[in-house]
Parts: C-alpha cells; structure tokens; sequence
C-alpha cells in the first residue's frame, strides 16, 4: 500500500528545469501557438484560442501546476513572444508582458536576455503602439522590468522600442489635466488615466536617458519636438509641485526626478535643428557695417591690439534685422518688465570643461544638476561699486551672498527688481543658452572668427551707477548697446603678453593713470570692441545740465558677446597642430618593416619635447598667444588676411627654431619628474583630440608622466647630444611643417569643439522653453 505522506512528498517535490520546459511544450506551447496563428475559419475559434491563451498565461503568472518556473522562460515561449506582444487580444498581449517581466524580475540574466533579444524588442514595440491603454501599460511596466540593468537599458533603449514609446506619448493631450496645476493643492486620488501617463512619462525618461547621444540623433525631428514640449511642461509642473508644501501626491506616481526628466530634454534636444539660425555675413554687417573690407580692415587694425567703435546711426537700425530682433527679444516698456523679460524662468548653466567634446561624459558629471536653480556668481551676479579707492578703482558691493540659490524663481524676480531700485546693476551670464536670438548671434560671430563659441552676458543698470569694478577681461567683447546709454573708460594694455584663458588675473596697480584713458558714451545700436587686457569701467552717468527726467529715465542695457580663444585655436594651438601633422606625416613615409635608425624612433618623444618648448616660448611671443582666424568664414575678398596667416605661421616658425631651448624644456620636465606631478602640463591634454593613426607615435596626451619619464631617460645620459638631435628635429619641422595640411586639423578640430558646444546650447536652450521649434 503507497505511503499517504511519500506521496505528499512526491507531489510537492518541484520539477527540474527540463522537465518544466519538456512539460511546456507538451502541454501549454500548442494552445499559445494556436493563438497566434492566423486563421480563416470563424472568429469564435479565434476567440476561443485568445482565451484559453490568456488563461495560460495567467497561470504562468500564478506559478500553478502545470506552469514552469519563470526563469529562465522556456526557448519556445521566449520564440513566441514576439507574435503573443502582437497579439490582436489585448488580454493576450498585456498577459505576455506581464510575463515577461516577472521573469525580468526573478533574473537579471533573463531580462538581458529578453531585452537584446530583437525579435522581443520589437514585439514590445508593436504593443506599445496597438491603441489599447492596458496593453501600452503592460509594455511599459515590461519596459521598465527589462531594464533593471544598464545591460537591458542600454539594448532596449536602442531598439524600436525607444522610437514607439515616444509616439504614445506624443498622442497626449492634457499635461495640465493630469498631472495638475498646482495652484490649489492635489487631487485626493490620481485617475487611471494619469497613473497611466505618468508611467509612460517614466518610462521615457528612463528610455531617453539610458540612449546613447548617437542613437538619439536618428529619431524623428517633429517627433520630438512634440515629445520635448509635453515633457517641458510635464516638468514644469512637477516643478511646481515640488515646491509646494500641501503635495506630495505626484511624489507617489511620478518616480522620475525632476533632474532626471531635465536631463531627458536636454538630451533629446542636442541635436534639433534650430530655426533661429543667423549666416556670419549678416552679422558681419550689423557689427562691422555693409562693406564686405570692413570686416577685414577691423582684423587687421583692431583685433587683440585697440579698442573699436562702431556708431550706429538710426536709419542704420531700423534696416538692420539682427538688431531688431536681439532688440525685442526683451520688454523694455518699464525697469520692471526689462527684469522680467530676462530674469523670470531662469535655470543654472552648468559649465562645460573647456576640452570637453564628449557630451555623454559631461552629462555623466552634471546629470543630477541639470535644470537646477540658478546660482548666485555661477550663473548671476547682482553688484554695485561704491567708494573710490587711492587708485580710482571702486569697491564691489553684492546684494546676495556667494553660492545662493534661488528655487522660488517668483521671489527671485522681486528682488532683482529691488536690487535695480537700490543701485544694484544685473549681470547675467550665458545669455546663449537662455535665448534663442542671441544664441543665432553668438554661433554665427564665432564661425565668423573661426572660434568655437562666444559667450554672451546681458548687463542692466539703473540711473548714476556702476555696477562692475574696474577689470580687464581674459577674453575680447563685443559691447552691443540695447538701451539707454552708457559710458565706459578704457586704457591701454600696457603689457605685450596678452592674458590667456583661465590664467590668474593681475593687480590693477600701476596698469593705468587714472587721469588718462579713453572715454566712449555709447548710445543705443552702438557697438565698441575692447580687446582682452585692455583695463574698462563703464557708468551710467550723465553729463551736468542735463534735466531730473533724463536722469532718472537714463536706464542702460547692454549685451556683451565674449570671444574667448581656447588654447587649441591660438597660434600656439595652430603650431601644435602642425607639428602633431608632421610627426604623422613622417611615420606615414615609413616604408614598413625597414630598420629605422635610433633617432627615428626617438622622434615622438622629440615631438613631446618640442611641444614643451613651444609652450615656454609663448611666454615671451605674443604672437603665439593670439587668436589664430584660418578657419574664419571671412568674405571670399579677405585676401589681405589670409595672406597675413601664412606669413604668422611662417614668422612663428622662424622664432619657434631660433629660440626653441633644449635645456629649458628638459629642465621643466625634469622638475615634473621629480615631483610626480605633471599638472603643469595639463594645458597639453586637448591634443588627445588629434588622429593619432600610427601606433609608433601614439602619447596619451592626458597621462604624460610616463612618456616624460622615458624622454628624461633617454636624453640625460647624454645631454650634449641630445640637444643636438633636438636642434636637428626642430629644424626639420620648421623647414617642412605644411600650413595647409595643419589648416585641415585645424579645421576638422574646430568642427568637433563646435559640435559638442552648440549640443550643450541647444540643450540648454531647452531647458529654458526654447525646444526649436
């Protein structure tokens, strides 16, 4: 007689894998497939096989007898999925998700598994656009399963699923209604509807987010466009909310961050093209004027050497477009409007390493910051100078402390306002990025110089102030006069050495006589150039005799565009670039496999040193400090400066051998070496950019303490012949180095720092309500 308790044991005891799996395809695979199988008989065998399907597939999820383990799905269910996701029942195909991703849940093999599977992904696809509520939910619940790990999210965010996900949630037609104003408290109870809108807004993010920037630039224009809108405004209300005390009910259905979803916009916008776009030839003509020598005539004259102004008569404004344009980019009916038209809705602009090209690793650093609030100094400064000191420069006064933020942007406003009403003078920084009619100004002045960006800031000043003290800049400006007037005093740069980029700024004693300088009032449509290192002050006062209701109506606003040179598109920059050039060259007529002699080998480390060289000599050359325009998009007439280029490199190079040490830049790297710390050679690090196609002469231009380790070893032992070899290498150079093909790297290099900051702007543009659209 059988044992009562044996047989408990027997029944309870759970089946291998392949006998759950042989139990499947015996028992529960011919009922799914029939499902799936087209038919032409009567509908209600169709139906009939729907049900018993979704019957199925909810035992799979009770995990009841005869149903297998969930992990890992049998291979015959995984290869029907596909056409179950598909499936017209849309019991069957919510069924098939949620089976999918319980077993996503139960391993993090099978939902990687699952997720790079093409066939799955693009049944997912298909679910997520079938038109039914329960299935799109389903798949995107699936959808979020899948991607509990950055295996899943990576696969699937680059497969259809990402595409199709996009265009549900393009068919929204309510952000308002469902996620809420804000303005009078929460809903007690969420519908289904927007628990539905909110997951699909979840998993967006998680998709756009988890995408590579390549992949995110195939995507349909006017897609997402759309998209960016709704998920702006789905932002700005969470916004909202967030800073409300009396709800939290958003914080229990929207599980994205808010800097997660900023971060989703700013990555679906990067690569938009934008409307707004302005041709270098029209700015040339509203900042240089009309003739196309003027331009030139100012490169020559005036550029990195002398202050410049630009009168602007009024017939001369009102035929110019860009002026008119940047002009009512702002309400200038009152104080109170000006502040509002540029302070109201502003968020912080992280900064961007300057040899930064690679936007996923710059959103790696900053995504958390993303459409944060801005921050006092980093993005705004509010200032006043008050009491002359012995040597005529003021003090700065700041209305708000270093490092403030301001989350309550409404409150912010009015203290602007306030601060303008105290004395206090408005500077704010990155007007490219929070305006599109001056972003199209900045682009096109920079191709117009050949740089990679220009920096805009918009200044307004009350009546009788000043709000900046005395200061050179590091950096060349643009002084756009928009409103009002303003007079500024400018002195002469009394050093030959211009001040780079990121270098520690000087004491301003004993650079000016207080009683000299140049004194300019610009008036409205006014342009002035001041040059980096040239000392300025501007005011707003006015002349004696002039009437109570002009002073107290003399408000000014201005835009500054700064032109700062990165140290790859100096001439330094430009010689680096041509030697890295020729090193190439000289590996490339190589012939393979021939025995080539020690002073060959030795050429990149000669290279290393060389450029070392060529850095001290900057300190002395003023020519290799300045802003080197070869890929200026000049006037096809500009012939005078393009010849001017090729006798600069040529000069440069003619200094670069005679004046080039072997010593002095053995004993900088010594000194490296010796401390193991090769920070002060940073300034090398953009020259990874460059192709380094040969492997002879590959350096990682970021970690250069061990090629210098290997330089010193080989050149110290023989010091004296060392330096001849050198001398020998850096005439060779300097005879053969090739100005067109260095115009070529020069060029390629621009396009690539171009790319990554124009990304940066438009995505920042975004952040700002400026989608592109």
């Amino acid at each position: 007689m059988e044992n009562p308790d044996g047989a408990r044991k027997k029944k309870g005891r759970r089946r291998s894998g392949g006998e759950a799996s042989a139990s499947f395809d015996r028992d529960v695979f011919p009922i799914l497939l029939a499902a799936v199988t087209p038919t032409t008989g009567p509908n209600q065998r169709a139906s009939s096989s729907a049900a018993a399907a979704a019957r199925l597939l909810r035992r799979l999820l009770s995990r009841s007898p005869p149903a297998p383990a969930l992990s890992p799905l049998p291979g015959s269910l995984v290869a029907l999925l596909p056409l179950l996701l598909s499936s017209s029942s849309h019991s069957v195909a919510a069924l098939s998700c949620e089976v999918m991703g319980a077993a996503a849940l139960q391993s993090m093999e099978a939902a990687e598994a699952l997720a790079s599977d093409g066939g799955v992904a693009g049944g997912l696809a298909r679910a997520l656009g079938g038109g039914s509520q329960r299935v799109a939910e389903a798949a995107c619940n699936a959808v979020m399963d899948l991607s509990a790990s950055p295996v899943g999210r990576e696969r699937l965010s680059g497969s259809p699923v990402l595409p199709r996900l996009l265009y549900l949630f393009s068919q929204v037609e309510s952000i308002s209604r469902a996620v809420g104003s804000g303005s009078t408290g929460c809903q007690a109870r969420v519908s289904e509807p927007s628990k539905c809108l909110y997951l699909i807004v979840d998993t967006v993010v998680l998709m756009v987010n988890s995408c590579k920037v390549g992949k995110l630039h195939n995507l349909q224009q006017e897609l997402v466009r759309k998209v960016t809108l709704l998920l702006y405004e789905v932002w700005s209300k969470v916004r909202l909310l967030q800073s409300s005390t009396d709800c939290t009910n958003w914080k229990d259905q929207l599980q994205s961050r808010p800097y997660e979803i900023s971060e989703a916009i700013f990555r679906l916008t990067m690569d938009l093209d934008c409307p707004a776009h302005l041709e270098p030839d029209e700015v040339r003509k509203s900042f240089f004027g009309q003739t196309e020598s003027d331009v030139e005539k100012f490169a020559l004259m005036y550029w990195e050497n002398s202050p410049y102004l630009y009168r602007k008569r009024q017939s001369d404004l009102e035929g110019d477009d860009v002026f008119t344009a940047l002009h009512n980019a702002f309400d200038l009916r009152t104080p109170d409007a000006i502040v509002e038209s540029f302070i109201r809705g502003l968020v912080s602009c992280p900064a961007i390493a300057s040899d930064e090209l690679n936007i996923d690793s710059f959103l790696d650093e900053v995504h958390d910051s993303l459409g944060a609030p801005v921050k006092y100094r980093q993005d705004v400064r509010v200032v006043r100078t008050r009491d002359q000191t012995s040597t005529g420069s003021g003090v700065e006064e700041h209305f708000f402390d270093d490092g403030m933020v301001f989350p309550d942007g409404t409150a912010f406003v009015e203290q602007c306002k306030d601060a303008i009403k105290n004395g206090f003078s408005i500077a704010l920084r990155g007007m490219e990025f929070r305006s599109e009619k001056v972003a199209a100004i900045a682009s096109a002045l920079a191709d117009l110089f050949g740089q990679p960006s220009v920096g805009a800031n918009i200044y307004f000043s009350p009546p009788g102030s000043q709000g900046l003290a005395r200061h050179y800049d590091d950096h060349c400006v643009l002084v756009w006069q928009l409103l009002g007037r303003k007079k500024w005093k400018i002195w002469p740069n009394t050093k030959s050495i211009l001040p780079r980029l990121y270098e520690p700024f000087h004491s301003l004693d004993g650079l000016v006589d207080d009683s000299g300088g140049r004194v300019e009032v610009l008036h409205e449509g006014d342009i002035m150039y001041v040059p980096r290192g040239h000392v300025h002050e501007a005011h707003t006062d006015v002349d004696e005799g002039e009437s109570e209701v002009d002073v107290s109506t003399n408000y000014s606003l201005h835009l500054t565009l700064a032109i700062e040179v990165e140290p790859p598109f100096e001439w330094e920059g430009f010689v680096h670039i041509a030697l890295h050039c020729w090193l190439e060259e000289q590996e490339l007529v190589r012939s393979p496999g021939s025995v080539q002699s020690k002073l060959e080998e030795q050429a990149p480390l000669f290279a290393l040193l060389l450029h070392v060289a060529i850095r001290l000599l900057s300190n002395s050359d003023p020519s290799l400090r300045k802003a080197c325009m070869v890929a200026a998009k000049l006037p096809s007439s500009s012939n005078s400066l393009r010849s001017s280029h090729r006798s600069t490199f040529a000069e440069i190079l003619h200094n670069i051998n005679r004046n080039c040490g072997f010593e002095d830049a053995l004993r900088s790297v010594e000194l490296v070496v010796k401390e193991r710390n090769d920070e002060p050679f940073q300034w090398m690090s953009w020259l990874r950019h460059l192709p380094q196609q040969h492997g002879r002469s590959r350096i990682d231009f970021c970690d250069v303490l061990g090629p210098l380790e290997e330089l010193l070893d080989m050149f110290i032992s023989d010091r004296e012949r060392a330096s001849a070899d050198f001398a020998d290498f850096k005439s060779r150079f300097c005879s053969r180095a090739v100005y067109d093909d260095a115009c070529r790297e020069f060029e390629a290099l621009l396009v690539l720092y171009r790319t990554a900051r124009t990304r940066y702007a438009k995505g920042m543009l975004a952040l700002h309500g400026k989608h592109g659209g």
